[in-house]
């Protein structure tokens, strides 16, 4: 039995999702936010207390990208996620942005707290110029690469991630009024390099997105 615990809308949900897909994987979905009972499970199975968790036969694996390397392990005949060939640019790039995301999140929701703080216009434009600078860098590497995905194998759990936060933030305007955290990362000022809405837009039919 394979179960996900998730958050629907979540970026780093979502793209363990696709990677499910990806592998021809079925999973039962938990989010707490449809039955609180699922979060205190998933916070009782790893140390972590993050979302998403993945349990696959007893086997509990926490944070997108480490599930993401564990299927291809658990999986090999299945499609790579991640393909040796352009191992470092796909590593690359989902790394500028889990860089990203984290640095919105965080002063959206974690140090947003502190927003009176005489410290906080220091802060905020230290963390909101790396994310805007990570961003920058991913919408570099999408666009040099003169092609539909990161890997010239096609579809990688890369891509996956890149997509997954365009779409995240694409959001923000509808979910913005009924969710307090993404009105607060909203009001960040942070914007979308428009390069990366772009390359986004050779995905937006797939199945397996259209899904999500």
């Amino acid at each position: 039995m394979r179960t996900l615990y998730h958050y629907r809308m979540s970026p780093f949900s979502r793209r363990v999702r696709l990677a499910l897909a990806h592998k021809g994987l079925s999973a039962e979905l938990r989010d707490p936010r449809e039955n609180p009972a699922f979060g205190e499970e998933a916070r009782r199975l790893t140390a972590l207390r993050t979302m998403p968790v993945l349990v696959d036969d007893g086997r509990v694996v926490a944070d997108s990208t480490a599930i993401a390397r564990w299927l291809d392990a658990a999986y090999p005949e299945g499609p790579a996620l991640w393909p040796r060939e352009d191992a470092e640019l796909t590593l690359e790039a989902a790394t500028l942005v889990d860089a990203t995301l984290d640095l919105l999140v965080n002063l959206g929701t974690r140090y947003y707290a502190l927003r009176d703080s005489p410290a906080w216009p220091g802060v905020k434009e230290e963390l909101l110029g790396r994310a805007r600078l990570a961003a920058g860098a991913l919408a570099g590497r999408v666009t040099s690469v003169g092609r539909p995905t990161l890997a010239r194998g096609g579809w990688s759990a890369a891509d996956m991630a890149v997509l997954t936060m365009v779409l995240w933030c694409e959001g923000w305007a509808a979910r913005a009024p009924t969710s307090p955290n993404i009105a607060q990362v909203t009001s960040l000022g942070f914007e979308l390099p428009g390069a990366l809405a772009r390359w986004a837009d050779a995905h937006r039919g797939r199945a397996d997105v259209a899904a999500l």
